[in-house]
């Protein structure tokens, strides 16, 4: 029997030492910086010793530093409730309920507390925050005082009395008493935290001085440099280094300051607004892969950014060429909130977005809307009226070619002004073309189609059929190629033809060969000129030749048979 209790005694001195030894490795824990380790350590001994006062303090300590509130105020609640008269439970306790917001109970409490112990310096403190927090200024101040006068060797008088200020706005003087703080213990985080904070604030509230207002920023920034030099989880600063940033446009230092943050706390209340400026620094770098995962969370969990949040996704599919990604963000866009389409540049990338992933017909009613309100999106304006000519939407692009004209640079204006002219004569508006087309040739001669476009708009107005072969011979003077001899070339013979000129047929035809005697074109013109003249042996010598050319010319085979040219 003796040796029973005695095995059942050792095994609870055992079990004892295992806690205390789980115990022992959360506080290590917690003080390695290691928080989320220290509160699997400290829950695991809780579900052993719930009862354990300094266990349920440590892990109230512990999810307040991972920005868990709610869950450190429970532990805080736990522990007061073992042992009320335990100060430390009673200020952490304190202090979570007024951060929630419940500011009469907290008062009871350490008021309660006070009574029995006021002497307790901290308690004082404690008690006159709690005042601070429920916006009982005058009442918080005098409990402040009080308490710091008590003990003016600790920072806490000083840090609380920064505080008084900090919430009175009156930024200085809470300044000068983070900093006095700072003086008796130069490793206090907590008062480097709130001069960091008030040095923000004060730039904040400078509207007049520039070069002061970006000194208190850079002492802000100062500050948290220093938390983390001291610190390296101290997640808050980063978070607070990477607003700054943010904000004046370095988004580089942005990226990597929230993203420390988002590493070390990814599952606080600030790690949502963090991931979205994450999201915005990262899109503003380019660094379009990194961002599209923050800002597909934003979207989705920030009801406020949703918009901000697609445009910013689409103009990233945009810059990485993935159109059809883009196109569908846009549309998306365009549903929720339309007015996110301010920037015309956004709904310019929405046509051009829907036009590279195949969608022309949506795409001209969004760039449509583009040229419209803003004539001075030239290159635009002058895609979109091509994309009409050639969907035949003549009037259209009519419209927007003489647009061009009036408000964008000369340098296409000799081009515009040939395309409205091939417009125009698509149109059946053939003096309209003309008029178009000697513009553009008065400003440069060496565009070759113009001249074309503009013998054919002659003959189809009823000019006489000598000033459109006029315009062509000038033409040929400036074509250099031979498609664009081509061009001229073939009205040039097809009008002769047509007038049953077969002499001059000839002689031009015979120069075009002689010209490019590749082209199976000016063989063949030149066999009807000679067929037209009565020559049956030249007529079949060069519709031979234009076969070798050209075996597909089936007018010539046609017209070989019809002459019964013999085979050679």
């Amino acid at each position: 029997m003796h040796s029973i209790l005695r095995t059942i005694g050792l095994l609870v001195v055992v079990c004892c030492l295992v806690y205390a030894n789980q115990l022992d490795q959360a506080r290590q824990l917690f003080n390695d910086k290691r928080y989320t380790e220290a509160a699997a350590a400290v829950e695991s001994y809780l579900r052993a010793e719930p009862s354990n006062v300094e266990a349920l303090l440590l892990a109230g300590d512990i999810y307040t530093q991972l920005e868990q509130p709610q869950r450190a105020l429970e532990y805080f609640r736990r522990a007061y409730q073992e042992d009320r008269d335990n100060t430390t439970a009673v200020r952490r306790y304190g202090r979570a309920l007024s951060e929630a917001g419940d500011h009469k109970q907290a008062l009871e409490i350490l008021q309660r507390a006070l009574r029995s112990k006021p002497k307790d310096v901290y308690l004082r403190l404690a008690y006159g925050q709690a005042l601070l927090a429920a916006d009982s200024i005058r009442a918080a101040e005098l409990e402040i005082t009080k308490a710091r006068e008590m003990d003016k060797s600790i920072p806490d008088g000083f840090l609380a009395l920064g505080d008084l200020y900090f919430s009175q706005r009156v930024y200085l003087l809470a300044k000068d008493n983070y900093e006095q703080a700072l003086k008796l213990d130069p490793d206090n985080l907590a008062a480097r935290e709130k001069l960091a904070l008030v040095y923000f604030r004060l730039a904040n509230a400078e509207v007049v001085d520039n070069a002061l207002a970006n000194e208190y920023y850079s002492r802000s920034l100062q500050e948290w440099a220093a938390i983390i030099k001291r610190d390296s989880t101290y997640a808050r600063a980063y978070f607070e280094q990477g607003k700054i940033f943010f904000y004046a446009s370095r988004f580089g230092e942005a990226s990597v300051a929230l993203g420390k943050y988002i590493q070390l706390r990814p599952d606080a209340p600030n790690a949502t607004i963090a991931r979205w400026y994450l999201a915005q620094s990262l899109a503003k770098l380019d660094r379009c892969e990194e961002a599209e995962s923050h800002l597909r969370f934003s979207m989705e969990t920030i009801d406020s950014v949703r918009s901000k949040a697609r445009l910013l996704l689409a103009r990233c599919y945009f810059s990485q060429r993935r159109f059809a990604d883009a196109a569908e963000q846009f549309r998306m866009l365009d549903a929720e909130s339309a007015n996110q389409f301010d920037d015309l540049s956004d709904r310019e990338r929405y046509g051009y977005a829907l036009i590279l992933s195949g969608d022309t017909a949506s795409a001209i009613t969004e760039l449509r809307q583009v040229v419209d309100r803003d004539s001075s999106r030239c290159l635009t304006m002058f895609r979109l009226a091509e994309f009409y000519r050639t969907r035949r939407q003549y009037d259209d692009a009519v419209v927007l070619y003489e647009r061009y004209l009036r408000n964008c640079p000369d340098s296409l204006a000799a081009k515009v002004y040939a395309l409205l002219g091939a417009a125009h004569f698509s149109a059946n508006r053939p003096a309209e073309a003309a008029v178009a087309l000697q513009q553009s040739i008065a400003r440069d001669s060496t565009i070759v189609f113009a001249y074309r476009l503009l013998a054919a708009s002659l003959k189809s107005g009823g000019a006489p059929i000598d000033d459109a072969i006029a315009v062509l011979k000038v033409g040929l003077q400036h074509a250099t190629t031979s498609d664009e001899r081509m061009t001229l070339y073939s009205l040039y013979c097809q009008l002769l033809l047509e007038d049953r000129r077969f002499e001059q047929l000839k002689d031009v035809a015979l120069h075009w060969l002689k010209t490019d005697s590749e082209r199976a074109e000016a063989a063949l013109y030149l066999a009807v000129g000679y067929q037209g003249s009565g020559d049956r042996d030249n007529a079949c010598k060069y519709y031979r030749e234009a076969l070798r050319l050209n075996p597909a010319l089936e007018v010539a085979k046609k017209n070989l048979k019809q002459l019964e040219c013999s085979s050679q």
